[in-house]
């Protein structure tokens, strides 16, 4: 299998917050949400055994001040810029794609469409800054995770543990579920992998590297939608697979450089592709491929279900402008 790269990238410093943990309940779905800019991955769980896994059909991406972005067949059902003083850091998608969650780093909570709101953190004193907000696969509750590697669980999403009581070396910048919807991973900005509930550990960077990673810091991990293993991102645009993860390229392999560090990974539901995220809302889309046909009429044809739909980038382009350099995506939401 080789790779398909498409899209653009270009983004924004990433940053992270640290904060402490607390409990509550699970989250099938993971999402990409950010430690105040940082992207955290969003993997689709509990598909019905036999079932076709849902093709995405665009993506939602929002920026730290509430301001969103639909490409595809995303819905416009709204934002949070100028509802909230905090920053934003993270966009998580209904069942159904017909709405989605925002989170803030004060632990807000703010529903769109059909997501229905089942608490926040909001009147809480938080020890640290929220990192990301996850859905459940049912879209019947979310994870908040903060940068100290607190989990928060809302409506039913399930408690597993959390990193809140360890001394860190760097704070949590990504959490992906397991394929059963039964565990979690949390990543750190130093690439550390921490497993809960049934959840594999399978390496980390600095296992990969034997030392920090030469392209940046982590800034998000996918856990396999299909089985084991998971792909971590740094923020210039490396993706390292674990544990048997699909892969199917990276910017770094591709030879290009995000004009920006990237935010946050995302797999499509099928396994056959991924998204990575810039901080400038730039796409890159990776998908599995396939030569058809024989001899000198044989081609390389993209199977994969990670389709590009556009990025923030070419849209603003078109129209002659650019993301105001104050302006940091900090989600990203596919719509199925």
């Amino acid at each position: 299998m080789s790779h398909d790269v498409t899209g653009k990238v270009a983004a924004v410093p990433v940053r992270r917050a640290n904060r402490k943990a607390r409990r509550s309940r699970l989250i099938p779905s993971a999402l990409l949400v950010g430690a105040l800019g940082t992207v955290v991955p969003l993997t689709f769980a509990g598909t019905p055994a036999g079932a076709a896994a849902p093709i995405v059909s665009g993506y939602t991406l929002v920026t730290a001040q509430g301001g969103v972005f639909e490409f595809g067949g995303a819905p416009s059902v709204g934002g949070a810029f100028g509802s909230t003083s905090a920053p934003v850091v993270g966009i998580a998608p209904t069942a159904d794609g017909l709405g989605y969650w925002v989170a803030t780093a004060n632990g807000g909570v703010f529903s769109y469409g059909d997501a229905k709101f089942y608490g926040s953190l909001g009147a809480t004193k938080l020890n640290s800054p929220i990192a990301g907000i996850v859905p459940t696969a049912d879209g019947l509750g979310y994870y908040l995770v903060a940068g100290d590697g607190g989990v928060f669980t809302f409506g039913d999403a399930q408690f597993f543990g959390s990193a809140g009581s360890l001394a860190l070396v760097s704070p949590i910048v990504g959490m992906s579920l397991t394929a059963s919807g039964n565990g979690y991973y949390l990543v750190g900005a130093d690439g550390g992998v921490f497993t809960y509930g049934d959840a594999v550990f399978a390496g980390t960077l600095s296992s990969i590297f034997n030392g920090p990673s030469p392209d940046g810091p982590a800034v998000g991990i996918a856990a396999n939608p299909l089985g084991g293993g998971y792909l971590i991102a740094t923020a210039q645009g490396a993706i390292v697979a674990f544990g048997g993860a699909p892969f199917f390229g990276s910017p770094v392999l591709s030879g290009v450089t995000p004009a920006a560090p990237l935010v946050g990974i995302t797999y499509a539901p099928d396994g056959t592709g991924y998204w990575a995220t810039g901080a400038d809302g730039g796409i890159f889309a990776f998908n599995s491929s396939a030569t058809v046909g024989t001899g000198s009429t044989s081609s390389l044809s993209v199977t994969g279900t990670a389709h590009y739909f556009g990025s923030v980038p070419a849209l603003l382009g078109a129209a002659g402008l650019t993301l105001p350099a104050t302006t940091t995506i900090v989600g990203f939401a596919p719509t199925l």
